[in-house]
């Protein structure tokens, strides 16, 4: 059962197509994406189609992703990570990229022996693509994995860039044991202010229609309980989108929400009626 807080969630995030990022890793989040569009701006839908394609063969069809930004994914086994606690800013340190654990691998190692063979696979997988290609998929991957360091000069190590970087064996490695990940160099990652730039985005109109002055402006009382009472009935007012900006706004519909259900618990499970 949603909990009015839920369904406020869930409200919120449909009447908006923007959201200030909240912590730390949704700003980096943000950030990421900004440069995953930037990289695939000139590259064709149908040869990213075919990018996304051919990694997924090579990852194995238990290991399926949905998208490029998937593939080259950060982010994937650090639920737990602080910066999912800690307000936005500019900063982030995460774990070693892939790449950079197997270079620092002893030869004849478990690690190093399972790279080669990743490395071996993908580059029979690439085979069909030309220099230029993979090097757009090199900066796909780059940009994906917030990769500020890393240059390319040869084909071979733009394979074996790719190859360890959306391993999904090397994965396995890491959930079996993360501890050379945890135990490297962390990379340290600046990058802009995404709150500032989401609001400036915003407010420009270029995420979502401009706000106007009168959006800016809280709900009267009779407006929340009417929200309250049929969440539906939001969407068809004319500031619906105050809501999405106003945590103000959004306690007080929660608030009353809860009453609401609340009460409608306590009726559903009342088994002494009045007589009528």
């Amino acid at each position: 059962m949603q909990t009015p807080a839920t369904k406020i969630d869930q409200m919120i995030v449909q009447l908006t197509e923007f959201i200030l990022p909240s912590s730390l890793m949704e700003s980096f989040d943000v950030y990421r994406g900004e440069k995953y569009k930037e990289a695939i701006k000139a590259v064709p839908e149908s040869t990213l189609a075919w990018f996304l394609d051919m990694l997924n063969r090579y990852r194995g069809p238990e290991d399926r992703k949905e998208s490029l930004l998937e593939v080259f994914d950060p982010c994937m086994y650090t639920e737990n990570h602080p910066a999912w606690e800690r307000p936005p800013c500019t900063v982030i340190e995460l774990p070693a990229l892939t790449s950079e654990i197997v270079a620092m691998a002893e030869k004849g190692s478990e690690l190093a022996e399972v790279a080669r063979d990743e490395i071996r696979q993908f580059r029979e997988h690439a085979d069909s693509y030309d220099d230029e290609e993979l090097m757009q998929l090199g900066e796909i991957a780059k940009a994906g994995l917030a990769d500020q360091k890393t240059g390319f000069q040869t084909r071979d190590e733009i394979i074996r860039y790719l190859a360890l970087n959306a391993s999904a064996g090397m994965e396995d490695l890491w959930v079996a044991d993360a501890t050379k990940w945890l135990e490297a160099p962390v990379r340290r990652i600046e990058f802009p202010d995404m709150v500032e730039h989401r609001r400036e985005l915003l407010h420009r109109g270029q995420l979502a229609p401009a706000l106007k002055k009168e959006d800016f402006v809280c709900y009267s009382d009779n407006e929340v309980r009417s929200f309250a009472c049929d969440m539906r009935s939001l969407f068809f007012h004319d500031r619906s989108r105050h809501l999405a900006i106003c945590t103000g706004c959004q306690k007080r519909l929660e608030a009353w929400t809860k009453i609401i259900s609340d009460f409608d618990n306590k009726i559903a499970t009342k088994t002494d009626w009045p007589d009528a």
